[in-house]
């Protein structure tokens, strides 16, 4: 028991995806489509009060669907995503979004909340321990580990979505701001509600690290309804380059 207690610590632990995704992953430099990113992301990072010159842009090698934010104004994106990505406004929805998180200071406050966690289940099983001990019973104590540790997880996936659902509000604000439709973002969204119903194992990442919600895809899509830029498509000379 105490070895499944710890591997449920371990993995809640790790949630962060730049602990899971950036470890042991090569990067792909290729000056075309370092240039296209570079020209989605410009305008985005600028209607975020970003130097667009001072984040930077990681092409991950790895076919899975992910892209995240790291160690402070670092973008990555992985090869999967730009594969599986249908419209150039798909991908700079996932930019836009991952803007959020850095704009909202999101990735220094999210280790605040893991840490707080990590207190919380260290200090449940500390008490359940202790419980265990005083009833004779390692069931009593087994009990009282797991309920702190439930605790904590919903603690912290109750703030992720929270952040998630912020990134939104400003992704969709900056795409706004700088002419672009948001209907990428809710479409990329649209792509990832099918994966729900898989195995987290056989969930891509992005689904995993940026929890997704009802009330997320219905905000988008009310916010693409009534949105003046709903059909506009960005220059034929991106989606000729992201083809």
């Amino acid at each position: 028991m105490l070895k499944r207690i710890v591997t449920l610590t371990a993995i809640f632990l790790v949630a962060l995806p730049s602990m899971v995704f950036a470890q042991g992953r090569s990067f792909i430099r290729d000056t075309e489509i370092e240039e296209t990113l570079r020209m989605y992301a410009t305008p985005i990072f600028q209607a975020a009060g970003l130097d667009a010159n001072g984040v930077s842009v990681y092409i991950v090698s790895d076919n899975s669907l992910n892209a995240f934010v790291a160690g402070g104004q670092k973008l990555f994106i992985n090869t999967g995503l730009l594969l599986k990505a249908d419209t150039p406004e798909q991908v700079m929805g996932v930019m836009a979004h991952e803007t959020g998180h850095i704009a909202g200071g999101h990735l220094s406050r999210i280790h605040d909340q893991l840490r707080n966690a990590s207190a919380i289940s260290i200090l449940s099983t500390l008490a359940g321990v202790a419980a265990g001990v005083a009833a004779g019973r390692s069931d009593v104590g087994t009990a009282a580990i797991l309920g702190g540790q439930n605790v904590a997880q919903r603690n912290f996936l109750a703030y992720s979505r929270t952040q998630e659902s912020s990134a939104d509000q400003a992704g969709v604000k900056f795409l706004t701001d700088v002419g672009i439709s948001s209907r990428g973002m809710l479409d990329f969204m649209k792509k990832l509600e099918g994966q729900e119903l898989l195995s987290t194992a056989s969930q891509d990442p992005y689904l995993r690290s940026h929890p997704l919600t009802t009330e997320r895809v219905d905000f988008l899509a009310n916010f693409v309804a009534n949105s003046d830029l709903k059909d506009k498509k960005v220059s034929p000379e991106l989606y000729e380059r992201h083809a």
